[in-house]
């Protein structure tokens, strides 16, 4: 199964900048199915990444979790 959020990893991978990465991350969250308060938790998560590479990976973890590879709760 592929989550919705797989169509936006290339957009994620593209970003340089940490807080139009926050945005973009917010936003692609927004328009996915996922349930509200996973919603409310992942930005949550976004809040407080620092870094590019912690976005990705905040990112690749809820892939995988959406996916049924769950590396995350």
């Amino acid at each position: 199964m592929k989550s919705k959020l797989r169509e936006f990893e290339d957009l994620i991978l593209n970003i340089p900048e940490t807080s139009e990465l926050k945005g973009s991350l917010r936003d692609a969250i927004n328009q996915t199915d996922i349930r509200v308060e996973d919603k409310r938790r992942l930005h949550m998560h976004i809040s407080q990444c620092n870094t590019i590479n912690d976005l990705q990976r905040l990112f690749y973890n809820a892939l995988l979790k959406y996916e049924g590879q769950g590396v995350i709760a």
